[in-house]
């Protein structure tokens, strides 16, 4: 995609079957379109319409539904704890958790399947009020479908989404039905979550986001303008659970693997943190701002490797205009992050992993307007906060309890990562010596 901007300029037209579509690359032409309201909204997608019987949740609905949607579920997300640093308790318990089976194992680990179920139990915690062992054979399932899911999709939504009359002669093993298979294992997850809910409902007293959703929805029942339905509810959980699981272990995964690919990164951050935690104390937020070098670490990580190099589609919802180019109504727009955090133009060595770039002369930390792995405008990913604590808490307590290196048997030739619905880590698996 970045290509054609070097002969075609930041926004280029191209046809997806009969969808036309522009995708649009470099920093101000990405910055615009996100920041254009008009571009705000969803294409079609088949996957969900299949998988939720229509499209529900809050990611890939557009205008008053996701308005509403998105008010009420940012507000509640905020007073428990998203963006709070009273959520830490749980980040830090599962982080202990994670070290403990890490210590306990016989050999190499897959890192991204471990911290797939730190994941689960850190959004759970919210959502459902619940925690899972970590072995518990449901919870492993769970994980194993999600990055199933992600890893098996398209973002655009394919050829079958492009030309949705393939669908009846599209073979049932394939991995368009994979994608919709997995996620309606996840939905019915939520289902019946949702209804041991309903059962033990104390309305006076929620116990977490679902608790909420549900005194919403009966708050709301005789008005049928309001959205609040079971099914809504439902498929909200699911899209925040499996985006949230699969972004957040891939992201902290290939932060890992740069950290064992770059060792001089590693032995300065590890450094870092014995200066400031020592060996007892566990990372927290307060630390953050000490924590200079891991954090730029976790930064460079975001931008050389980031877990979602494009945008989920959008679309304009009217005629429109970007960088110039008139933009039609139902335009399917595509946004390429990737072509921000590599432009050669701005970063000078962007293929390089260097921390460096993210610390001004003076120690402190440089921030970038131009980092943006979380979007930008009304459409920004709505758990970035938690998404942010949950990555630097769980990257700065592994680095600092292990050392890492790859096993041999599982080679990793390069750090381009597996495109899906996201870019998820190469294979890879590590052994993971304690450092005391």
């Amino acid at each position: 995609m970045w290509r054609l901007s070097c002969t075609y300029g930041p926004v280029v037209g191209v046809y997806f079957g009969p969808q036309a579509t522009v995708i649009v690359n470099g920093w101000e032409a990405v910055k615009e379109s996100l920041n254009n309201e008009d571009l705000n909204g969803r294409p079609f997608n088949l996957y969900l319409h299949l998988a939720y019987n229509g499209v529900k949740g809050m990611m890939y609905v557009e205008e008053d539904l996701w308005k509403e949607q998105r008010r009420f579920t940012l507000h509640q997300f905020r007073n428990l704890g998203f963006s709070k640093r009273s959520h830490e308790n749980i980040i830090q318990e599962e982080a202990r958790e994670l070290i403990q089976e890490m210590q306990d194992a016989d050999g190499s680990v897959s890192l991204q399947e471990l911290l797939g179920v730190s994941l689960v139990n850190i959004l759970w915690a919210v959502m459902g009020g619940t925690r899972f062992g970590r072995k518990d054979e449901h919870l492993l399932d769970l994980v194993n479908k999600v990055h199933k899911m992600f890893r098996a999709g398209e973002l655009g939504g394919g050829l079958v989404n492009a030309l949705p009359f393939l669908l009846h002669v599209w073979p049932r093993d394939s991995n368009f039905y994979t994608v919709v298979d997995a996620r309606r294992l996840v939905l019915d997850f939520v289902r019946k979550a949702v209804e041991e809910h309903k059962a033990t409902l104390d309305p006076d007293n929620p116990r977490d986001f679902i608790d909420i959703y549900i005194n919403e929805i009966y708050k709301n029942q005789h008005n049928p303008d309001i959205s609040f339905t079971e099914e809504q509810l439902s498929a909200l959980c699911t899209d925040v659970f499996g985006a949230g699981v699969e972004t957040g272990s891939s992201t902290v995964s290939f932060a890992v693997l740069l950290t064992i690919l770059h060792p001089h990164v590693m032995h300065n951050m590890q450094q870092e943190l014995d200066s400031v935690l020592g060996q007892d104390r566990f990372p927290s937020m307060d630390d953050r701002n000490t924590l200079v070098y891991t954090e730029a670490t976790l930064m460079e990580a975001f931008r050389h490797s980031g877990a979602a190099p494009l945008t989920i589609p959008h679309k304009a919802l009217r005629n429109t205009t970007l960088m110039g180019h008139q933009i039609p109504a139902n335009t399917m727009v595509m946004n390429n992050l990737y072509s921000v955090h590599m432009d050669p133009h701005y970063w000078d060595d962007p293929h390089l992993f260097r921390p460096e770039r993210f610390i001004n002369p003076d120690g402190s930390l440089r921030k970038d307007e131009r980092l943006i792995p979380f979007g930008k405008g009304r459409r920004i990913c709505p758990g970035e906060s938690l998404a942010r604590m949950t990555s630097f808490m769980l990257f700065a307590a592994l680095s600092q309890r292990f050392t890492f290196a790859l096993d041999p048997k599982v080679p990793v030739h390069n750090t381009e990562g597996k495109f899906g619905f996201t870019l998820g880590p190469p294979e890879f698996k590590v052994f993971a010596e304690p450092r005391f």
